[in-house]
Formats: C-alpha cells, sequence, structure tokens
C-alpha cells in the first residue's frame, strides 16, 4: 500500500481530508531503538508545506468535480512524490535567533522496503542568523498569502 494521492474518502465521494488528517499506510522510515530501549519510529513531516500541497491539489480537484463533471479526483498530491521544507526557529532576536533548517526529497518512502533516501535527499542545517530571517520572512509571506493579497497565488507553498 503506498500513501494516499487523491485525499478522497472511499465511503463518501464529497468528503476529502488533507495534511495529517489521514491514516499514513506505513511508517516513513525504519523504526529503531534509543540506547535506554525506547522505540523511534519517525512519522510524516508535519509541516504545513505537504499541507498545503495536497490542499491545493484536493482544491483542484474539487473545482474539476463542480465546472467540468469529473467523477473521480483530477489531480494528486502524494507525500511519496512532493518535498517538504521545515524551519525551526528558536528566540525572536533580530542579531541573535537561532534556527534549524531540514530539507528532504521525497517526504516519505513509497512502500516498506524501499530505497531509503540518499544523502543528498536530506539536509539539516543548525543556522545562528539565516535560517531565523528566512523563517521571519515566511511568518509574512503566509500573512500575505492567508489575506489573499495581489499575486498571492504565485507565491510558493
Amino acid at each position: 500500500m503506498d500513501w494516499p494521492k487523491t485525499y478522497q474518502s472511499p465511503l463518501h465521494a464529497n468528503v476529502f481530508g488533507i495534511g495529517i488528517a489521514f491514516a499514513p499506510p506505513h511508517a516513513i522510515s525504519t523504526p529503531r531503538t534509543s540506547p535506554n530501549g525506547t522505540l523511534i519510529a519517525p512519522a510524516p513531516p508535519r509541516t504545513g508545506m505537504p499541507s498545503a500541497v495536497m490542499g491545493r491539489q484536493v482544491a483542484h480537484s474539487i473545482a474539476d468535480m463542480i465546472r467540468h463533471g469529473a467523477t473521480e479526483p483530477t489531480h494528486t498530491a502524494s507525500m511519496a512524490a512532493m518535498g517538504a521544507v521545515c524551519i525551526a526557529s528558536a528566540g525572536a532576536g533580530t542579531r541573535d535567533g537561532t534556527a534549524a533548517a531540514m530539507t528532504m526529497y521525497p517526504s516519505c518512502r513509497t512502500t516498506p522496503g524501499s530505497r531509503p533516501r540518499a544523502q543528498r535527499e536530506r539536509y539539516l542545517r543548525r543556522d545562528r542568523l539565516a535560517a531565523h530571517w528566512v523563517k521571519h520572512l515566511l511568518h509574512f509571506v503566509f500573512i500575505y498569502k492567508a489575506k489573499a493579497r495581489p499575486g498571492w497565488a504565485f507565491l510558493p507553498e
């Protein structure tokens, strides 16, 4: 079983669930244990980026169903085919803030036992100030998009 692509309910054709509202079909990577025996089971990224991509594709599918009479979703967005970016900011100072930036592609493996991500497909960097400023900028971009200001649709998720 692979990650959902349409987020349409199997029981009700007019109900969709995006973001972390769906039940993942499998773990995103091999569970491990800590030195004291605690299970570490990675979960799908909880950033807003994949959820926004899913939401956009579901919205396009719903629009096609309404406007053109499509009976099935016409757009897809599988976490096994999209990347994720997360910037975690710690601190509010303009000169002393810190942050960590992470990118991952694909967000999730396609099936259990599939090839693990190559090192070039994962990136984590703890940064003193650059990622902090990017996170600060993204806050304003998010608010701009949420208010549907001119050109909002052209801004990336």
